[in-house]
């Protein structure tokens, strides 16, 4: 019985050590995401996250809201809103999107829809071809604290010229933010993006 008493403590120990490494992950992406600072630009590049119907979730208003901050503040002439529709949405991300910006003052010629992506590297490579098509050289990516790192790697491995804007998160987004470790480590698996304390 001694040796299952220290199996038991041993995947105890082991479970307690994953749990703290993926909390100060979790942690290290949220600072990093805040550190970032954007730089005057030719367009924001709004990255999508759920919709109730045209209500967005808490964490895209604060997305929208810091595009919204930087548009009125001259950093962007122009704001991308990109998501698809998931499947527990009745109208797509970057329809409602756009909706809550022109209701909060941006003129509706100055934001395009992108609404084809359901996942951040199709956000920005769809984003990436907008901006081509529009003569936009250089983007601002604005999305959450946690997930800024990552979106910032996978748009540095596309080669896009960007700078990054990071809305602040909740204490209610936490689990979002440990869920975002193993996004970020799944991509490197995949080898779309470097390490973001590499890149």
């Amino acid at each position: 019985m001694a040796w299952l008493w220290m199996c038991l403590l041993a995947c105890g120990v082991a479970a307690l050590g994953s749990l703290a490494f993926l909390l100060r992950f979790a942690v290290r992406l949220k600072h990093e995401g805040r550190s970032h600072r954007p730089q005057k630009s030719d367009v924001g590049v709004v990255l999508g996250a759920y919709t109730d119907g045209y209500e967005p979730s808490h964490p895209l208003v604060a997305r929208l809201r810091a595009a919204i901050a930087l548009y009125r503040q001259g950093y962007i002439r122009a704001i991308i809103v990109s998501g698809g529709q998931g499947e527990n949405e009745t109208v797509s991300e970057a329809r409602s999107m756009k909706r809550f910006l022109v209701m909060n003052g941006i003129p509706s010629d100055a934001v395009h829809e992108e609404r084809m992506s359901t996942n951040t590297w199709e956000n920005l490579y769809h984003s990436s071809a907008i901006m081509r098509d529009r003569g936009y050289r250089t983007a601002v990516i604005i999305t959450s604290d946690y997930h800024l790192p990552r979106a910032l790697a996978v748009a540095r491995m596309m080669g896009m010229e960007a700078t990054g804007c990071g809305a602040a998160s909740t204490k209610g987004e936490f689990r979002a933010a440990v869920r975002e470790v193993f996004a970020h480590i799944e991509y490197m698996l995949r080898g779309r993006q470097a390490p973001f304390w590499k890149a």
